[in-house]
């Protein structure tokens, strides 16, 4: 059966068809599902801090304990340098507590655009931290299995293990929700404007406002202890931080989170070491955040089953039909030329 010029036009656009199906199906949809080279992403938090006012610590004031003070927050994640399946993601996060000067902390990972988890700095990329595990965000399609993903703490500069707590629906997106808890030293004080020392002399004038964070019988011991600490008592900072995560069910972007973070300092007295529980920070995205990266994630969710699924099948479908069509015709052709040949009647 020979095709004629125009049923092998139909089939080679046909069959083209169905190769573009297979390109966008196993091509470009891979590469659809990595995070964007244009990433940009910005989410907003507010909660509460409990606990020692900070100012105190610098002699800024004479109100010890600090309660329910509003924080504003937010998280801004833009891509950087993109090296084939890695990029460098720069987050950003700012934290205001009351009136106080925001404290602002700049960090930026070498992301895997598929897992999306962090890895290695490359060579040379000396603003580049080190870093394991999730910074931001999950990979596309989620898992629910326990032990599939860490998030990285930046802390306490550690990973550790993810755990998924069930899922919800927020922002008119349906989420799992995740929840990773990391606990240890505080890397950089001076980040969350704390200090590496305290005064001896501050130390006195906060102790009458320790009540309750510490025992009776330390506050009662330590005027005779306070002649014999040095000038400067050293605090080490340890933070407890349960980080949670409430990503997309299709897409794994995030469109909600939060974390609680529990920082104690401790002092050393010399004869004894004492953990003073320092502040509670509590904070969760605001409601209009959510709404906002729902209306985002659906955009991108509806885009990707439009190329992902829709695209291709439409592609591979006319393209079936064209080759088909393609091959009714030269048989029609055929027909014709055969009983021509028993009449010998051909028509032009």
């Amino acid at each position: 059966m020979r095709l004629t010029r125009s049923s092998a036009v139909l089939a080679v656009i046909g069959v083209l068809l169905v190769v573009a199906a297979a390109i966008v199906r196993f091509v470009v949809v891979p590469s659809a599902t990595q995070l964007p080279e244009d990433l940009d992403v910005t989410l907003e938090f507010e909660g509460t801090y409990n606990g020692i006012n900070p100012a105190v610590l610098s002699g800024g004031a004479t109100e010890v304990l600090a309660r329910d003070v509003p924080i504003e927050a937010t998280r801004n994640v833009s891509a950087g340098d993109v090296d084939g399946g890695s990029e460098i993601v720069t987050r950003t996060d700012e934290r205001t507590v009351g009136t106080a000067e925001p404290a602002i902390t700049e960090v930026s990972f070498n992301v895997d655009r598929e897992t999306a988890e962090a890895g290695p700095a490359p060579a040379g990329a000396d603003d580049v931290q080190d870093a394991e595990g999730l910074v931001f965000t999950l990979p596309v399609d989620p898992s629910t299995e326990e032990g599939t993903y860490e998030y990285w703490d930046q802390y306490t500069l550690q990973a550790a293990p993810v755990t998924f707590e069930g899922e919800e629906t927020f922002g008119g997106r349906d989420v799992y929700r995740y929840e990773s808890l990391s606990e240890g030293e505080l890397a950089d004080p001076a980040a969350l404007n704390l200090p590496t020392s305290l005064p001896k002399e501050t130390l006195a004038a906060l102790a009458p406002g320790l009540d309750g964070l510490v025992s009776p019988e330390l506050l009662a011991a330590l005027p005779a202890v306070l002649p014999s600490l040095p000038a400067e008592i050293p605090i080490a900072w340890t933070s407890r931080t349960t980080t949670f995560v409430d990503a997309d069910q299709q897409l794994g972007a995030t469109i909600a989170g939060g974390s609680i973070q529990e920082i104690t300092g401790s002092l050393d007295l010399g004869v004894t070491t004492v953990d003073v529980p320092f502040a509670t920070i509590d904070i969760y995205s605001t409601d209009d955040s959510i709404e906002d990266r729902g209306d985002e994630v659906a955009d991108q969710a509806q885009l990707l089953t439009l190329v992902g699924t829709v695209l291709p099948i439409a592609l591979l479908v006319i393209g079936l039909l064209l080759v088909v069509a393609a091959l009714l015709l030269a048989r029609r052709a055929a027909g014709r030329t055969a009983a021509a040949d028993r009449t010998g009647v051909h028509t032009a």
